[in-house]
């Protein structure tokens, strides 16, 4: 087989490895990069050089047929190694040139990630970050992103895995929902008054990101969202107590810190990449510089300033 032929039949089951993923064409097209109606006649042309039909409908999505399921384990296998021989052109290189993808949080991603990089920037001109703000954990083995800071640690095999620093969380509110309100002198002070809470997908509303509060029952929800950058916005905007991140809450000193010795709860962040990619040289740059300005901020990820 030429190279040609070897590198069609990647992006023929790339493709198809896409359409059993996504599920429809829009999606999978959207996730390629490709228009629906050019992934439509690609899709078609491979069945035809087959011989085979690969998707059946089923309601409002495509599944693979006996024929394209005949084929999924030969695919992934496939993928595998095609991002095996990606990570090991990675390894190679040596020059400081290039994209580097991060994925990280709202608030990390995307308040204290973007000053930060700034003097990297400045010092590795040639190097590219593509910034990924995403609630989920990026795929680093599928190669979603070079690196990831996430609040948990990882469990996918491959990776490199850091523990950074303990991210606290307190209790903040706007002087302007403050003022003439009942002053908070414990934890039980909370419960009159209004409080921004969270609401992820498939989970009832809470206080904290973290960990059960006795307030994630309370009637005093003044909002809820699912954004954390919401969260901070409503607070700020003077809808009532929320609980913040402190390296967050650092960034607009208008915030008033209720309860300061108290942290309603903690998240641990860690900086992941695969074990492959952290030998290339811009990737390995640009971990290092993340790894060592998180340790020099740590006083305002725990809150022992305040």
């Amino acid at each position: 087989m030429n190279t040609d032929d070897a590198m069609r039949d990647w992006a023929d089951m790339r493709m198809f490895l896409a359409i059993a993923d996504q599920g429809s064409l829009v999606a999978a097209a959207e996730h390629l990069d490709l228009t629906q109606p050019t992934l439509g006649r690609r899709l078609a042309a491979l069945q035809k050089r087959l011989g085979v039909t690969l998707f059946i409908r089923s309601g409002r999505r495509l599944v693979p047929s006996d024929a394209g399921m005949a084929i999924m384990d030969s695919a992934r296998r496939m993928q595998h190694e095609m991002h095996a021989i990606r990570r090991s052109v990675d390894v190679s290189a040596s020059g400081l040139c290039g994209v580097v993808t991060i994925s990280a949080t709202e608030g990390t991603g995307t308040e204290w990630l973007p000053p930060v990089l700034f003097a990297f920037k400045q010092q590795y001109p040639d190097i590219t970050i593509n910034l990924l703000i995403e609630s989920r954990a990026v795929d680093i083995v599928q190669r979603e992103a070079d690196i990831a800071l996430r609040l948990g640690e990882p469990t996918q095999p491959d990776l490199i895995a850091k523990r950074l620093v303990q991210i606290g969380f307190g209790w903040y509110a706007s002087p302007k929902y403050l003022a003439g309100r009942p002053a908070i002198a414990e934890e039980t002070d909370l419960a009159q008054h209004q409080v921004v809470g969270l609401q992820f997908a498939g989970e009832p509303p809470r206080v904290t990101p973290g960990r059960t509060h006795a307030l994630d029952t309370t009637d005093n929800f003044a909002l809820i969202t699912n954004s954390p950058a919401a969260q901070l916005s409503a607070v700020r905007a003077g809808y009532g107590v929320g609980a913040i991140s402190h390296r967050w809450a650092a960034m607009y000193p208008e915030l008033e810190r209720v309860l300061p010795e108290h942290n309603v709860g903690e998240a641990t962040m860690w900086i992941v990449t695969h074990a492959d990619l952290r030998h290339s040289a811009r990737i390995r740059a640009v971990y290092d510089y993340l790894v060592e300005r998180v340790r020099e901020a740590e006083h305002t990820f725990t809150g022992a300033s305040s």
